[in-house]
C-alpha cells in the first residue's frame, strides 16, 4: 500500500477497549502488517503528532471515538483539525455517539462516521483509503454500517504487536436493554461469546510478553456461555476460567466479575463465587445496583429486585470477598421516596461492609431514556451520601468525582 497517507488513533483513555478492537481486526486482515499507528492520547498530543507526520505525509487518517460525553469537546476537536490542515486530515468517526447520532457527527465535521461494530467496516475502508482512493464521500455514503453481528472469533480484542494492551472482550451484548444504557442497542441482546480457544490464545499473547494480568471483559460476568444471558451456564464458566487458569498457571493473575466488568446481583450464588475463588485472582467483585428503590428498578427494566442485591452483598462478604455496588444517581422519575429507598439500600450495604460507587445518570441517544435531564445530586441526599463517604463507603475515582452512567 502507498505510504503517503499517515494514521493517527486518537487513543483516548476512555476509548482505548473501542481502539484496541479495531487494531485486532486490522491485525486479522491481510496487508496492514507493517501499517503504522500513531496513539495520542490527549487532543494535544494528537495535534502534535498529526504535524509532525503531515511534514512527509501528504494527508492523514485521524480516527475519534466518542462517547455521547465526549461529543462536544470532539467537535472542537475536529474543528480546529480542519481549521489546521483543511483537506489533508481525512477525519473518521465511531463509537457509541456517532453510532446514535451519525448525521449530528457528520456535521460536526467528521468525513465518515462508522456506525455499530466497525472491525469489518473500518478495515474495508481504510484499505481503499491507503490505495489513494476514499478521499471521501465513500462508496456507500458517509455513514458506514456494519449490517451483520461481528463474529468475536474472527479477529482479538488487542493487539499486543501495536502496544495496544486491555482487557479480553469474553462476551458482547446485553439481555436486559435497561432503559438508561445503549449496551443492548449497539451490540444486541442476543449475546455473542468469543470461544475458549480464542479467549485462552489472547491470554497467552500477553502472558509471552510478560502481561502479569488478564482481565476478562463483559456486560454481565457470569453471562458467559448463556444461550440467553438471563440464565447461568456454571459448565461454560468452569470451562473457561479452568482453561485460562490451566494456560497461565500462577504466573498471572485472572481477573473476572471486576472492572471494567460488573455482575448481575442475582447471578452473583454459592456456585459463580465458589468458581471465582478456584480460578480467579481477585479479592473483590463489582455487583451493578443501580437504585435501592424497586419502583426505579421496575422502571429501569432491570429485572432484580433490591433483596437481590442485599443478599448478593452479603454471601460475597462471607465468602471473603470485598464488594463495590454500582448505583445512578438522578435516575428519571425518582422522586423523594424513591431517593429514600436507595439511602435505605447503601446504608445497609455499608453496614455489610461494602462500597457504593456513584454514577451520575447521564442521558444516552438510542435509549428508552434518551429526552430526560441528567441527573444531579443535591440537599439532604447529597449530604447523606457525603455522610457515607466520610464512613469510607464510597468508591471513588479520578478526584473523588462520580462518573457517568453506562456504558
Amino acid at each position: 500500500m502507498p505510504n503517503d497517507t499517515a494514521v493517527v488513533f486518537h487513543y483516548h483513555r476512555l476509548n482505548t477497549y473501542s481502539f484496541n478492537a479495531l487494531a485486532g481486526a486490522l491485525d486479522a486482515a491481510p496487508g496492514f502488517e507493517r501499517l503504522r499507528i500513531d496513539l495520542p492520547r490527549t487532543p494535544a498530543e494528537l495535534c502534535a503528532v498529526t504535524a509532525e507526520r503531515l511534514r512527509t505525509a501528504r494527508r492523514a487518517v485521524v480516527a475519534l471515538s466518542m462517547m455521547t460525553c465526549q461529543f462536544e469537546e470532539s467537535a472542537r476537536l475536529m474543528a480546529g483539525l480542519r481549521a489546521r490542515w483543511g483537506e489533508r486530515v481525512l477525519l473518521l468517526a465511531g463509537g457509541p455517539h456517532p453510532s446514535a447520532r451519525p448525521e449530528e457527527v457528520l456535521r460536526a465535521g467528521a468525513d465518515a462516521v462508522f456506525a455499530g461494530e466497525a472491525e469489518g467496516t473500518f478495515p474495508q475502508a481504510l484499505e481503499a483509503i491507503l490505495a489513494g482512493g476514499a478521499a471521501g464521500p465513500f462508496a456507500g455514503g458517509d455513514v458506514l454500517r456494519g449490517e451483520a453481528p461481528v463474529d468475536l472469533d474472527a479477529a482479538a480484542s488487542i493487539s499486543p504487536a501495536r502496544g495496544m494492551f486491555g482487557p479480553i472482550e469474553i462476551t458482547r451484548g446485553c439481555a436486559f436493554a435497561c432503559g438508561y444504557c445503549q449496551t443492548s442497542h449497539l451490540f444486541g441482546t442476543r449475546l455473542r461469546h468469543r470461544s475458549v480457544d480464542r479467549i485462552v490464545g489472547q491470554a497467552l499473547t500477553l502472558q509471552a510478553i510478560d502481561r502479569k494480568v488478564v482481565r476478562l471483559l463483559s456486560p454481565n460476568a457470569f453471562s458467559y456461555g448463556s444461550p440467553d444471558g438471563r440464565r447461568v451456564d456454571l459448565a461454560a464458566l468452569r470451562e473457561l476460567l479452568a482453561a485460562l487458569r490451566a494456560a497461565v498457571g500462577r504466573g498471572a493473575k485472572i481477573l473476572f466479575a471486576h472492572f471494567p466488568s460488573e455482575a448481575r446481583p442475582e447471578h452473583v450464588t454459592e456456585e459463580t463465587l465458589a468458581l471465582l475463588r478456584e480460578f480467579a485472582d481477585n479479592d473483590e467483585i463489582v455487583i451493578g445496583a443501580q437504585s435501592g428503590s424497586p419502583r426505579v428498578l421496575e422502571a429501569c427494566g432491570r429485572g432484580h429486585t433490591v433483596e437481590d442485591v442485599l443478599g448478593a452483598v452479603a454471601l460475597a462478604r462471607r465468602r471473603g470477598y470485598k464488594v463495590i455496588v454500582d448505583f445512578i444517581f438522578g435516575l428519571p422519575g425518582e422522586e423523594e421516596e424513591d431517593r429514600r429507598a436507595s439511602l435505605g439500600a447503601m446504608e445497609r450495604i455499608v453496614r455489610l461492609g461494602g462500597r457504593v460507587h456513584p454514577h451520575l445518570f447521564a442521558p444516552l441517544p438510542q435509549t428508552a431514556m434518551a429526552g430526560a435531564a441528567p441527573g444531579s445530586v443535591e440537599g439532604a441526599f447529597a449530604r447523606a451520601v457525603a455522610a457515607l463517604q466520610a464512613r469510607g463507603g464510597i468508591y471513588e475515582t479520578r478526584g473523588g468525582r462520580a462518573t457517568r452512567s453506562r456504558p
